[in-house]
């Protein structure tokens, strides 16, 4: 066996440590304080296990002594060595990423199964008995030095979900993943030394039909393959899907499967990487166009869009995985396939089925009203697949990125009914750290929850906050708790693309009673930087709407061709307009600061081209207001014809506005739209104005008129 001797300190080198570096420097090399020994022949997981060990252990030791059981000259037998095999507690006497820790007197065994079971029993002994966090890539929490005495240790683990990938961008670290208990990381490869992952095979882990069968490359030669649309065969990510009762197609499939669980296994191994255990097939990221043909028709009423797609992906994988025993296949509940199948289709026992929490309120809990199609869904799911994934949004997306609410009090009681109802693997969306609400917070109860959903959750989020805020921490979950307080007084309901309105639960009183417990807060921890730094990084979202009703909320007074009353003034720029069309929409200078009727120098453009084949960008153009949640258009004026030259105040009409989720809309089209709603707006009566350039004719074959629309602002006139 290689054993090896560590002094009181070794390789002290740590990102963001509690401690004094300096402090570490003059140490007595010479007294030994505990012994890591391996097998003859380390697996790479198992030499990462024993550094990890070593680092960790010295920087928590310093210049003291480690004592287990009473016993001075501690030895930690990493993996799987020979004392542990006498002790009955080789590799094969564990589950796959079952970990243990076990003391015999002064001999400590740190062992598991698979490749991951040895490094969460080290990194479980470093967390839990050592006190080390790691709580993002670039951020950790080592204690002060000092001896560790420990008594009797014998605890032993296994994570509950079998997949538990928090992706989190596109070069993150395997480390933290791993550290964190995490057996996929993204995007990111987790290597050999690690662990590897429970991961997905090429071409994707999700949106697969067309990399299988590229519309762009086989759309000619077989339009049979793909969606009939309105007498149309359509393909392509984004514009259609498969004909799935296409005779001949599961065939195809299979083998285009086939290619590439080898080019998968090849690939890892070219790279030191363990073999992908999943292989997706599930349809294009577009929300419609299924099939119409007679056939596909026929299928769907007899089974809905889930059973028909099912059916598909069962033929698929019995032509081409009974080579492949040990593989897992994923397909998507998604838009129209969140159904559950009807008519007796269930997923075969290899099919992971991933049902997405796209109806969800973020900013409450699974059992609440709001959530109860995404909870009777996951009961509904469990009768008909052996494998049922969440795919979780955790954050919210487009320019409303970054905003705060309180989806961390209801983190723990989600996992729980999600382990409770038969889920058994979970990604979530969890990116751009950088802009993400309480990120530190959040990510650190949903790896908890992942890894145990039944621990109790009393006392995870004071403990977080005392040991990352420190003398901070009280003032900081004082602001959440009454972020979370006023969520539930008013019923908001935060979607994952959501509107401002939806925020509008937190009035400005709110952000200025938040501003005042921050610089309580930041004055409690003013001489330790890294702390005050993490406070300053807690406010952000807080920070961020304070901005933005800063710029927007403002009532401009009277105004030549507006009003002569006071009203709401948004620039309709890329900071407030929502694009959904970049082919047809984008910001352009137009207007000279100063202009009178401008106000600022970029407009929102919308162009006419050829291929607005379904008209909703020409003539007649459209203003309108849309309630998102009673889903109806409260007001619309329509013009039929270009009105005067250059910039002109044009009334749409009055409304009283819903309190939440509504916007403002040009075009026939939802894709250009203002989805703003301020304090003082919610619930109120407004004329609605717009500022806008028809520029000429909308597109017809053969016009050379400049074809496009131009807005500048909108303006809400209290009546």
């Amino acid at each position: 066996m290689k054993t090896r001797c560590l002094a009181a300190l070794l390789a002290v080198m740590s990102v963001g440590c509690t401690t004094d570096q300096s402090a570490r420097k003059d140490v007595a090399g010479d007294r030994a304080t505990f012994c890591i020994e391996l097998p003859d022949e380390p697996k790479p997981w198992e030499k990462t296990a024993a550094e990890e060990l070593e680092h960790y252990l010295g920087l928590c030791l310093g210049r003291n002594r480690l004592t287990v059981e009473g016993q001075k000259g501690v030895v930690f037998h990493v993996g799987d060595t020979a004392f542990a095999r006498e002790q009955g507690l080789a590799p094969e006497s564990f589950k796959d990423e079952e970990w243990l820790i076990k003391s015999f007197g002064r001999n400590v065994v740190l062992a598991g199964g698979g490749t991951r079971g040895t490094l969460y029993a080290v990194y479980h002994f470093l967390e839990d008995d050592c006190g080390v966090r790691w709580w993002g890539d670039n951020d950790e929490d080592v204690p002060v030095p000092k001896m560790l005495a420990f008594g009797v240790l014998d605890r032993r683990g296994k994570p509950f979900f079998e997949c538990r990938n928090i992706y989190r961008w596109r070069s993150a670290d395997p480390r933290t993943a791993v550290r964190n208990r995490l057996n996929d990381n993204g995007n990111s490869p987790i290597p050999l030394a690690l662990g590897g992952a429970f991961t997905y095979g090429p071409p994707h882990l999700a949106h697969t039909w067309d990399r299988y069968l590229p519309f762009s490359e086989y759309g000619k030669a077989h339009p049979e393959w793909y969606s009939l649309w309105e007498g149309e065969r359509i393909g392509g990510h984004g514009n259609g899907q498969l004909c799935l009762t296409c005779p001949g197609l599961t065939d195809e499939f299979a083998r285009r499967l086939e290619d590439y669980i080898v080019k998968g296994a090849a690939d890892a191994a070219a790279k030191g990487l363990a073999a992908p255990r999943i292989y997706d097939i599930s349809h294009n990221d577009c929300t419609m166009k299924f099939c119409q043909c007679p056939s596909c028709t026929a299928e769907r009423a007899k089974c809905g869009h889930t059973g028909m797609m099912l059916k598909f992906v069962n033929e698929v994988i019995d032509k081409a995985a009974k080579a492949h025993p040990d593989l897992l296949f994923s397909t998507l509940a998604y838009w129209l396939t969140e159904p559950v199948p009807s008519n007796g289709v269930v997923a075969a026992d290899n099919v992971i089925v991933r049902l997405c929490n796209t109806k969800q309120n973020m900013a409450t809990g699974i059992h609440d009203p709001d959530n109860k199609f995404m909870h009777d869904q996951v009961i509904a799911w469990k009768d008909c697949t052996k494998h049922l994934y969440v795919w979780e949004y955790a954050i919210t997306y487009d320019k409303l990125k970054g905003y705060p609410f309180p989806s961390e009090f209801y983190i723990p009681e989600n996992y729980r009914f999600y382990a409770e109802n038969g889920v058994t693997g979970f990604l979530i969306e969890h990116e751009d750290f950088e802009c993400s609400d309480m990120y530190e917070l959040k990510f650190y109860l949903e790896r908890k929850m992942l890894e145990d959903p039944f621990q109790k959750p009393e006392g995870l989020i004071e403990g977080f906050m005392t040991r990352y805020y420190g003398a901070a921490g009280g003032k900081v979950l004082e602001a959440r708790k009454l972020l979370d307080r006023r969520r539930r007084e008013k019923k908001a309901f935060i979607r994952f693309f959501p509107l401002m309105g939806e925020f509008n639960f937190f009035t400005n009183d709110d952000l200025a009673e938040v501003r005042r417990m921050f610089d309580v807060a930041e004055a409690a921890v003013a001489d330790d930087q890294k702390r005050l730094a993490r406070v300053k990084r807690a406010y952000l979202s807080f920070g961020r709407m304070a901005d933005f009703r800063a710029r927007f909320g403002g009532k401009h007074p009277p105004e030549q061709g507006v009003s002569d009353k006071p009203f709401f003034d948004i620039p309709a720029d890329d900071k407030a307009v929502q694009n959904h069309d970049k082919s047809v929409i984008d910001f352009v200078k137009d207007i000279e600061v100063g202009d009178p009727l401008g106000g600022g120098d970029m407009v929102t453009r919308v162009k006419v081209t050829e291929r607005d084949i379904e008209g909703y960008y020409r003539l007649p153009f459209d203003i309108g207001v849309y309630d998102l949640r009673a889903k109806k258009t409260l007001l619309r004026k329509r013009w039929e014809k270009p009105l005067g030259e250059g910039y002109c105040w044009h009334s749409v009409g009055r409304v009283k506005l819903p309190e939440l989720g509504f916007y403002t809309y040009f075009t026939r089209k939802w894709t250009v739209q203002v989805p703003l709603c301020l304090p003082g707006m919610n619930g109120n009566e407004f004329e609605v104005k717009a500022l806008v350039k028809f520029t000429g004719p909308m597109f017809f074959p053969g016009s050379k008129q400049p074809n496009e629309i131009r807005i500048a602002r909108l303006a809400y006139v209290e009546p």
